[in-house]
């Protein structure tokens, strides 16, 4: 297995803070979005730690990074639609670098909600993970997704929710999945940061994209 800090830009042109972990016999290549920036969140966050751990072991290429002014990535944190040019970014990256392999992507709350803008866009995805994603907008906080009903999602995709979410709506959540015509899943027991339920989280990102993919 081999660690590295790549060069890694926004397309347009910001200079973003990486780690890339690469296994020895690698099958796919995952991108991977954190939660809020204003929140705390970072590429270091132990939920996107244990995802991706548990998809290295089983041969995936991870990517993660830290959106435009987190830590030592350049620029301006927003509420989500300049983020999807740092994960666009970060989607190129991986192309150039691992061209014959499929790309998938997956974001929590805040970074599920740019992940899926960006799967909107780019048909050439092999998948997208939406992990508790911030449905409807909040001014000042998050643009949210699309309406689901103007979605046209041409990839396979999983919206996965917590049953005890305090922070999004889980009907918004399932709605917009069903509208979608994405899977979806609600994981008893757990809240929106999934505390003790990591590694069950992990697996089920995993399981799907093993699946799919």
């Amino acid at each position: 297995m081999i660690k590295e800090g790549p060069e890694l830009h926004s397309t347009d042109g910001l200079r973003l803070e990486a780690e890339l972990w690469i296994p020895d016999d690698p099958r796919a290549g995952l991108v991977l979005c954190h939660p809020h920036p204003k929140m705390g969140g970072t590429m270091n966050a132990p939920l996107l730690i244990a995802v991706s751990d548990e998809l290295v072991k089983r041969g995936w290429i991870v990517l993660r990074f830290n959106f435009r002014g987190i830590g030592e990535s350049e620029g301006e944190a927003s509420t989500g639609r300049a983020e999807v040019a740092d994960a666009e970014g970060a989607v190129k990256f991986m192309r150039e670098r691992f061209g014959d392999l499929p790309i998938a992507i997956a974001g929590w709350s805040f970074g599920a909600a740019v992940a899926a803008r960006v799967a909107l866009d780019d048909n050439g995805l092999a998948a997208l993970v939406a992990i508790a994603p911030a449905v409807k907008a909040k001014p000042g906080i998050t643009d949210g997704l699309p309406p689901a009903d103007e979605v046209d999602l041409r990839i396979p995709a999983l919206v996965l929710c917590a049953v005890n979410d305090e922070l999004v709506d889980l009907e918004d959540c399932r709605k917009w999945a069903e509208t979608a015509q994405t899977e979806f899943y609600a994981m008893p027991g757990a809240n929106h940061f999934f505390w003790a339920k990591y590694d069950k989280l992990a697996r089920a990102v995993a399981e799907f994209l093993d699946a799919e993919v």
